[in-house]
């Protein structure tokens, strides 16, 4: 990404030490820590997928696998690939976290899927083809040789339209079985779509109006078909984990899934794509997320396949430290770091998220945190280069300036201006997931605020987001609280701009309410010409942008720097190679993983801990 060189240069020009930017206050945990990539943080798709950092590939050390190595069935990958789970939710159309969603891509299906997340290119999934006869109908022809898993619900019935139609009309009215409505996360996504079946494999969805993004959407990650029989048994015990609750279609079958026990998915034998899963099974060992030393050394004893510490400089030690067995891998974090700020609350005064905006140092927080390796993100992250706006021209905005005297002393006046001091205090909660691998970060929140309006009203308090967050979003009753948001789940951000700002968004927590953002999220979303769509994102985020991001202030994406053992063969868009690092997709690709990804028995690295594994 080459526009991204910019950002590289500075951050490594101004990098700072942690001890440095705590102020003297001890820095414990995190200089020896060891992180799998984080559930509602790095958002591994299997093993750990790449990106190349900004501004070009380092050496990967001891890099062995090539494009052309013939893939080995068997064997049983076992790495942090869904990071905390701490799933809330067994029903792919309720969840608002992301883990339930990570995993249904190695499970189940979805209409039609992305061949390259990054580029936003579809292929066919449950769908073998598609037609598209005019900006508003959308014709699938459904597959004849999809089965669901055989289980006392579904008697390993076949996959038809009607389950479609289902899957997307139960999203529409977001109602339970009984009547009753709930929250559905993707609501907005099928508002108005009218779906019929002719047959039992075909599917027309008639939209209200043309909706350039649709198949983008239809394609993401949370977009998996799951099984009507089972959603509905389950529907009143949707948050407590079984591994009933989520029938196969796809690559693999749950064999365990518990609460606060690792979870387990083995081969499905049945999948229509033949050949796929090349592994007999995966473990994701929980307990290795919340101890992050103890998944250093389960990695270095092969206990786990892949591993990637918060501090790179630590992973990279370990690959310096083992050249000729492991190969190095850079990974886009999807899971944008974000500030949220409750503007139903004490951050009523626009002013005041404003004043916010620039009182918090994104590039300090990258040096800090993650060693340089990252960029600051605007509304649009610069994951998303096609919409995302351009680094020379986001440098310019408040928030995202270099000179921190001028952000410092306009965010006071704003502060002032906006009534900030009689705030009183102002708890900026970290979630427990971040404050895992960053233990620190209450204290760098207090430090940072306080001394950059001015004020010793800051404090910093612990929270979750199954307990604090989630269920507080709907109700605007949320705290405001610093860690990762959910995934950047597409290369097309109009949907979420749309859900986020309009005031008609179903995730329009901040009760937006601005007519020309309106009018630009609704017109970007209906246009199918990209480069129209593009510069109408581009207007939207400069409303957004001059106002503190309404209080959901995004921070910055960084990058992950992970260690493979060199028997994994990773899901990867660029293999290692000689001098270079694995590099792979920004956005999720946990469904290219079957097809994608092996163990190597052959590679000296192999080993009887990884031969003698079982589920």
């Amino acid at each position: 990404m080459t526009r991204s060189n910019y950002w590289t240069r500075r951050l490594t020009s101004a990098q700072l030490s942690r001890r440095r930017f705590v102020g003297g206050a001890a820095v414990t945990g995190v200089g020896a820590a060891a992180l799998g990539l984080v559930g509602c943080g790095d958002d591994d798709d299997g093993e750990a997928t790449a990106t190349t950092a900004p501004g070009g590939s380092p050496t990967a050390p001891g890099a062995t696998a090539t494009p052309a190595q013939q893939a080995v069935d068997g064997g049983i990958l076992r790495s942090i690939w869904l990071g905390g789970s701490q799933f809330d939710s067994t029903d792919t159309h309720r969840g608002f976290r992301d883990e339930t969603y990570w995993l249904s891509n190695y499970v189940l299906n979805k209409i039609i899927r992305y061949s390259n997340p990054d580029t936003g290119d579809v292929e066919a999934d449950l769908a073998e083809k598609w037609e598209t006869p005019d900006s508003q109908t959308y014709t699938f022809t459904i597959r004849k040789d999809v089965k669901w898993q055989n289980t006392s619900l579904t008697n390993g019935r076949a996959l038809t339209s009607k389950d479609i139609k289902w899957h997307i009309e139960r999203q529409r009215d977001a109602k339970l079985v009984d009547g009753t409505a709930v929250p559905f996360r993707f609501q907005s996504d099928y508002t108005g779509v009218t779906v019929e079946t002719p047959d039992d494999y075909t599917v027309k969805l008639k939209l209200p109006a043309p909706n350039g993004a649709f198949l983008t959407r239809m394609a993401a990650y949370f977009a998996t078909v799951p099984n009507r029989e089972t959603v509905e048994k389950y529907e009143k015990t949707y948050n407590t984990l079984t591994e009933e609750a989520m029938p196969a279609t796809g690559a693999f079958t749950i064999k365990k899934w518990r609460a606060n026990e690792d979870v387990y998915v083995q081969k499905n034998p049945q999948n229509f794509r033949k050949g796929e899963p090349h592994f007999d099974g995966m473990i994701l060992p929980v307990g290795l997320f919340a101890d992050p030393t103890a998944a250093r050394l389960a990695f270095e004893q092969k206990q786990i396949d892949a591993w990637a510490s918060p501090d790179a400089s630590v992973t990279k030690s370990i690959l310096d430290a083992h050249k000729d067995s492991m190969y190095e891998v850079l990974t886009g974090v999807a899971n944008t770091v974000f500030l949220h700020l409750n503007m139903n609350n004490q951050f009523k005064d626009v002013r005041l998220v404003r004043a916010m905006n620039m009182a918090v140092d994104r590039r300090l927080m990258i040096s800090t945190f993650h060693q340089g390796l990252g960029a600051v993100s605007g509304p649009v992250t610069w994951l998303q280069e096609g919409f995302a706006v351009k680094p020379e021209d986001l440098i310019k905005y408040p928030g995202y300036r270099t000179d921190r005297q001028l952000e410092i002393k306009e965010a006071r006046e704003l502060w002032t201006a906006g009534g900030g001091p009689a705030l009183g205090d102002v708890d900026i909660r970290v979630t427990d997931t971040w404050l895992g691998p960053y233990p620190d970060t209450n204290q760098i929140m207090i430090k940072m605020f306080n001394e950059a309006l001015g004020v010793t009203q800051f404090k910093s308090t612990k929270c979750t987001y199954n307990d604090d967050i989630i269920p507080n979003l709907a109700n605007g009753k949320f705290p405001n609280w610093m860690s990762w948001t959910s995934q950047v789940n597409s290369p097309d951000p109009r949907n979420d701009l749309l859900n986020t700002f309009n005031s008609k968004g179903s995730g329009n927590f901040q009760k937006v309410n601005n007519a020309d953002l309106d009018k630009l999220t609704n017109d970007a979303i209906l246009t199918s010409d990209l480069t129209k769509a593009r510069d109408l994102t581009q207007q939207a985020q400069k409303i957004i942008l001059d106002n503190g991001h309404f209080g959901n202030v995004v921070l910055y994406n960084y990058i992950s720097r992970a260690a493979y053992w060199n028997y994994l063969h990773g899901n990867f868009k660029t293999n290692p190679s000689a001098g270079k690092a694995a590099a792979g997709y920004n956005i999720f690709s946990g469904h290219l993983v079957a097809k994608n990804s092996y163990l190597d028995p052959k590679d000296p690295s192999y080993g009887d801990t990884v031969k003698n594994r079982s589920l």
